[in-house]
Formats: structure tokens, sequence, C-alpha cells
């Protein structure tokens, strides 16, 4: 019988042998995807005293979700375009960021995820795509979508086939718009915009976030399972 706990009000004790994963936000794909005899998974949302949390992280996700406020990267015309802005959210992943940035602690990045490592950084982003970069590419359509991206670099922490283009899933309406010089793209979709990024490894050993959903790709997919997989081995470093 598989060990898993989503903690909602309290820390649980953590076995021998056992690690912890703190998501932003956990949904039932996100504990899906993570979920093993040796992991314990936390709820970051669900807890009001964070700092107790990040004290027992052996890895983080920031999980995906609403329209970062664009005061976050002092852009005050996005808010015209967004859609609900969840502050106690925004607050709660820069936290966590910064926790995972200055503690080498690994982190993956999920849509909202990988907008916020962005933002997080320094830089911006589109408010939204079909208005700022055209409909070329179809990355949301009154739900989840399906399209080619390209590899434009390499990364066996993302993507282990050997292969030019992926289809992957998409939801999302924003997106990477302006980089730090410290995240490299690894994939684009073909209207131009990142898809799938990792932070260099002078400043941090494991950043990684894709723009698309590897949670709801399902188990035999090999995207979920390479970044799972490499996730689990750097935890245990």
């Amino acid at each position: 019988m598989k060990k898993l706990l989503v903690l909602l009000l309290s820390v649980p004790l953590i076995g021998v042998g056992q690690q912890t994963i703190i998501l932003s936000k956990a949904s039932s794909n996100y504990i899906k995807w993570m979920e093993d005899e040796n992991i314990i998974i936390l709820d970051a949302y669900t807890i009001k005293n964070t700092d107790s949390i990040l004290q027992l992280a052996d890895g983080i996700i920031l999980t995906g979700g609403e329209d970062i406020n664009p005061l976050e990267y002092n852009n005050t015309t996005n808010l015209e375009v967004c859609g609900d802005i969840n502050y106690e959210r925004d607050t709660l992943e820069r936290k966590l960021f910064d926790f995972a940035l200055s503690n080498k602690i690994p982190l993956i990045g999920v849509c909202r995820g990988m907008q916020m490592m962005n933002v997080a950084s320094g830089g911006t982003l589109y408010g939204d795509i079909p208005t700022e970069i055209g409909t070329e590419v179809i990355h949301r359509n009154n739900g989840e979508v399906y399209h080619e991206i390209a590899l434009c670099d390499t990364s066996t922490l993302i993507f282990p086939i050997e292969t030019d283009t992926i289809m992957v899933n998409s939801w999302h309406h924003q997106g990477l718009k302006i980089m730090p010089n410290h995240l490299r793209v690894i994939a684009r979709s073909f209207d131009g915009l990142a898809e799938a990024i990792v932070m260099d490894k002078s400043i941090h050993p494991f950043m990684i976030a894709v723009q698309f959903h590897p949670e709801r790709l399902g188990k035999d997919n090999v995207i979920h399972q390479t970044i799972r997989d490499n996730f689990f081995k750097e935890m245990k470093k």
C-alpha cells in the first residue's frame, strides 16, 4: 500500500528514507505524478505556517493556475487582460522560489510555475498571447489543446528523446516575454514562445520548467517519466 500523505492541516512525522515534496497548490494530477511509497507530498496552499514545511522540503513544484499579478513584474497594462488574480498565491510562490534558490532545493515549474520562475528571476510576461503574438499556434481553446514544440537546445532533464519536435498539451494565454540571461530556453512553440527552460547550473543545480502540463500526459509518456525520474534523482543527492 502506497504511503502517500497530502498535508492539509498538520505536519506529519517523516519516516527513515522518506522525502518531502512541496506543491505550491495541489491537485490530483500532480499528486498522481509524484506519488511514491517513499514520498510525502505537502500542499503549501493549505498551510498557514509555510516556514515550518520549508524546513522539510527535499523538492518543490510550482504548479499551474491563475494569471500572475502583472505588478509582480512592474506592468500595469496586463491588468486589463488577466483573469482573476490570487495575491496570496503570488506571495506564496515567490517565497517557495526564493527558498529553493537560496537553499539549492530542486524545483520544477509547470505552466504558471514556469511563468513565476521567470518573473521571480526578474523577467516579464506576455499578457495575452493571441493579442501580442498571434494565432499561428493555439495555446488554449476553451480548455486544453495540443501543439508541437521544437527543441532548440539540449537538456536530458526534460527531453530524453532525440527528435526535432514533440507534441505537448497546452492550456495558457500568457507566456515568457523578457527573460534573464541565467534562464536557458530548451524548446519553443512555432510562434517563438518559450516552452521549456532550465536555470544555469552555476546559479542552481536543478531548476527546470515547462509551459505545458506533464502531470496530465499520463504515466506512460516519456516526458512525464523523465522529469519525474530526474527530479527524484536530484532530491536524493
